[in-house]
C-alpha cells in the first residue's frame, strides 16, 4: 500500500518531439536550460552533460589571424629590401650623390633599429626623405620606404596616430622642399605622400589591434573553461564530503553494534574457551580501533566554516517531513511515497533524501510553484526517485542564475551505485534517479 495523491497532467505543455507515450521526454530534445538557468546539452542516452566554454571561432580562423602579422611583416621586409637594392643601383648610376646615399643609410638604420628602439627607428626613417630633399635628391623613394616602415612599426608596437603624423609630416615637408610648394593643385604628390603615411600606419595599427583582440578572447575563453572546471571539481569534492558526513553516523552505529555483540559473545563463552576468548578480544580491539579512526576522519571532514548542527542522519524515512517543510514554504507538492519506510542501505537512503531535497529546492526556486515527487520500489529491486516540475519563462530562456546542484545529485547517485537522468522540454523539468535497493559490492 502506498500513500498516493492525485497529480495533475504536467505533460500538457510538452512539445510532440519531446514526449513519449509514457510522458517522459524523448531523444528528440536537444539542448535546453536547466531549471536553475544553466544550459546542459543532452546526450544520446537522455542525460545532460556539463557546460564547457567553446572557442570563439574555429582553430583555422584563429591560427590565420595569429599568422597574418608575421606573414605581412616578412612580405613588407622583402619589399623594402628590394626597394633599397633598386635605390642603390639608381644612386650609383647617378654618380653617387651624397643626398641619395645619406637617404639610403638613414632608411636602412631605421629599419635595423626598429625592434630595439621603435621611436629611434621612426625618427631615422622619417628624416630620410627630408635629408634627401634638402641635398637635392628626389625624395619619392625615401618617403615610399618611410610608409612601409611606418606599417612595420605600428604592426609591432607604436600607435598609428603618432606614427602616421610623424611620417606624414616628413613626407609632406620633403615634397614641399623638392618642388617648392605643397599646394595640391601644383604638387599633388605632397598630399599623396602624407596620406600614404597615414594609411599604412593605420593599417598596421588595425591589424595589431585585431590580433590583440583575438589573443585576449582566447585567453578569456581558456580562463572561463578553467574556472568552470575548477567549480565543477570543487562542487564534486564538497558533495563527497557531505556524503561522507551523512554516512558517518550510520557506519559508526553499525561498528558500535558489532563491538557490543563481540563483547556479549565473549561473556557467553564457556570457562574453558580461552582461545576463542582471545580471538574475540582481538576482534573487539580491532573494531574499537576502527571506531576511533572513523571519529578522526569525521573531525577532518568537519574542518571548515559550516555551521555545526545536531540533526538526524538524512534518509528516505524523513521524506514526509522534507515534503511538509516545502509545503509550508509555499510549494505545492503532489507526493507518491511508500506507506512504510523501506529497508535500504544507508548510502541509498541518504541519496534518496538528498536528491529529493535538491530537486524540490530547484522546483521552488525556478519553477512555477508546483512539483510532483514519486518514490517507489520496482520489482527489479531498484528504488526510483522522480521529481517533475513546470518551469518559469525565465528558466526556459536560460536567464536564471546557474548552479551546481545537478552535479551534486549525480555524485550522490554514483556514490550509491545508481544513475541519474535529467530531462526537459519547453515547459517541464524531470529529475529521475534509479538506485539499488540492496547493498552493492
Amino acid at each position: 500500500m502506498v500513500i498516493r495523491e492525485e497529480r495533475p497532467d504536467l505533460s500538457s505543455g510538452m512539445s510532440p518531439a519531446c514526449r513519449h507515450d509514457s510522458g517522459l521526454p524523448s531523444s528528440g530534445c536537444t539542448d535546453f536550460p536547466y531549471c536553475d538557468g544553466s544550459t546542459w546539452p543532452v546526450t544520446p542516452d537522455g542525460t545532460i552533460g556539463q557546460v564547457t566554454a567553446s572557442a570563439p571561432r574555429s582553430r583555422a580562423g584563429t591560427a590565420f589571424w595569429n599568422r597574418l602579422p608575421r606573414v605581412l611583416e616578412r612580405t613588407v621586409l622583402v619589399i623594402v629590401a628590394l626597394a633599397l637594392s633598386v635605390q642603390v643601383v639608381i644612386v650609383v648610376e647617378a654618380g653617387n650623390p651624397v643626398g641619395g646615399w645619406l637617404a639610403i643609410v638613414l632608411s636602412s638604420a631605421g629599419i635595423w633599429v626598429r625592434h630595439r628602439d621603435p621611436h629611434l627607428g621612426l625618427g631615422l626613417t622619417a628624416a630620410a626623405p627630408v635629408v634627401a630633399a634638402l641635398l637635392g635628391w628626389d625624395p619619392i623613394a625615401s618617403w615610399s620606404l618611410a610608409c612601409f616602415v611606418a606599417f612595420l612599426l605600428t604592426l609591432r608596437s607604436l600607435p598609428g596616430l603618432l606614427t602616421g603624423a610623424v611620417v606624414g609630416a616628413a613626407n609632406l615637408t620633403a615634397s614641399w622642399i623638392s618642388l617648392g610648394t605643397a599646394l595640391p593643385s601644383q604638387n599633388p604628390g605632397a598630399s599623396i605622400a602624407a596620406c600614404a603615411a597615414f594609411v599604412t600606419a593605420s593599417a598596421g595599427s588595425a591589424i595589431r589591434g585585431h590580433r590583440q583582440y583575438w589573443s585576449e578572447l582566447e585567453r578569456r575563453t581558456a580562463q572561463a573553461i578553467a574556472t568552470r572546471e575548477a567549480a565543477v571539481n570543487r562542487s564534486v569534492a564538497e558533495e563527497r564530503v557531505r556524503i561522507a558526513r551523512d554516512l558517518h553516523d550510520s557506519v559508526g552505529h553499525q561498528i558500535a553494534v558489532v563491538n557490543m555483540r563481540l563483547g556479549a559473545a565473549e561473556v557467553h563463552l564457556p570457562a574453558d574457551s580461552e582461545a576463542s576468548r582471545a580471538d574475540l578480544g582481538a576482534a573487539r580491539a580491532a573494531v574499537q580501533e576502527v571506531l576511533r579512526e572513523t571519529q578522526q576522519i569525521l573531525q577532518v571532514l568537519r574542518v571548515g566554516t559550516e555551521e555545526q548542527t545536531v540533526a538526524p542522519t538524512p534518509g528516505h524515512a524523513l521524506l514526509p517531513d522534507l515534503i511538509a517543510s516545502f509545503r509550508e514554504a509555499g510549494l505545492e507538492v503532489e507526493a507518491t511515497l511508500p506507506e512504510q519506510p523501506l529497508d535500504l542501505p544507508p548510502a541509498v537512503g541518504a541519496a534518496v533524501y538528498r536528491i529529493a531535497q535538491e530537486s524540490l529546492t530547484n522546483a521552488q526556486k525556478y519553477g512555477t510553484g508546483s512539483a510532483s515527487i514519486l518514490v517507489e520500489r520496482t520489482p527489479g529491486e531498484r528504488i526510483v526517485v522522480e521529481v517533475v516540475n513546470p518551469r518559469t519563462d525565465a528558466a526556459r530562456r536560460g536567464s536564471s542564475p546557474g548552479g551546481n546542484g545537478i552535479i551534486g545529485m549525480r555524485e550522490r547517485a554514483a556514490a550509491a551505485h545508481g544513475s541519474l537522468q535529467v530531462r526537459a522540454d519547453g515547459h517541464l523539468f524531470w529529475v529521475r534517479a534509479e538506485l539499488p535497493a540492496r547493498a552493492t559490492d
